[in-house]
């Protein structure tokens, strides 16, 4: 049915299908849950905030989101920026199932460019907490593949944990910016960067302990106590002050 056949209370259920609330709560081993909480959220948005930032200063009409993942920024990203063409590529074809289904106004396609050319080329690839999830033996691949599916003139935006982070167990590896400028320079000039998620040893982490830190205990679900915080980490945080001083770093380049 569509949702010209469905009435009020339909409607109503229809809407509550935008995210898969049936799954929040849990019993099993692990006991009873009702809650499902991820700590690095903030961060996350953080990190949204400033690829949409970049995206703002450059004229485009199409994006490729390369290693999409469940398609949580174009889903952002075509609020922002409606009237363009915007394609998420993942080579997870259970990931890009998810975000058809979280999504389905933007195109998704289970696509490995490691193994086979996208096929046209788009004004900006984003590439967002993606280069640390590939192999080291295939990064410089990765690279000249990521650069192929970027029109001449064209803008690759792209974001990483900076080396001066610990590498966590997802990740294979972080880098700076000599090494990100190593990689990218045989593809790409006016490379620049902008380092991100300031390191704060005292209020970031106090003010996250207060809400609930990792949620192992309690979470403080207070709408005007959270975006507090939000704000707090979004104005004084967000953007760091050097590269020396930052958890993560985005990288801005112009295809050759």
């Amino acid at each position: 049915m569509t949702e010209e056949m469905l009435d009020e209370k339909q409607l109503l259920q229809e809407g509550e299908y935008e995210y898969p609330y049936h799954y929040i709560p849990t019993w099993g081993s692990g006991g009873f849950s009702q809650t499902r909480f991820w700590s690095w959220g903030f961060r996350y948005l953080g990190g949204f905030q400033v690829v949409l930032d970049i995206l703002r200063e450059i004229q485009f009409d199409s994006i490729v989101d390369v290693g999409c993942g469940d398609g949580r920024f174009l889903s952002e990203a075509q609020i922002y920026f409606s009237g363009k063409t915007l394609l998420g590529i993942d080579y997870s074809e259970r990931a890009v199932k998810l975000a058809r289904v979280m999504e389905p106004n933007v195109e998704y396609q289970t696509v490995n460019i490691l193994d086979r050319p996208l096929g046209h080329q788009f004004d900006v690839a984003t590439c967002i907490e993606v280069l640390e999830h590939i192999q080291p033996g295939y990064v410089e691949k990765f690279c000249e593949s990521l650069a192929s599916v970027i029109k001449s003139g064209g803008k690759l935006v792209l974001t990483v944990p900076h080396s001066n982070t610990a590498v966590n167990a997802k990740h294979y590896q972080h880098f700076n910016s000599k090494q990100l400028t190593d990689l990218f320079e045989p593809y790409f000039t006016d490379i620049t960067f902008t380092p991100f998620d300031q390191q704060s040893r005292l209020a970031v982490p106090i003010l996250q302990r207060i809400l609930g830190g990792a949620g192992s205990h309690f979470v403080v679900t207070n709408q005007k106590l959270t975006s507090m915080f939000f704000e707090i980490y979004r104005k004084r945080y967000l953007y760091a002050r050097s590269e020396e001083d930052c958890y993560r770093i985005a990288c801005v380049a112009t295809r050759v």
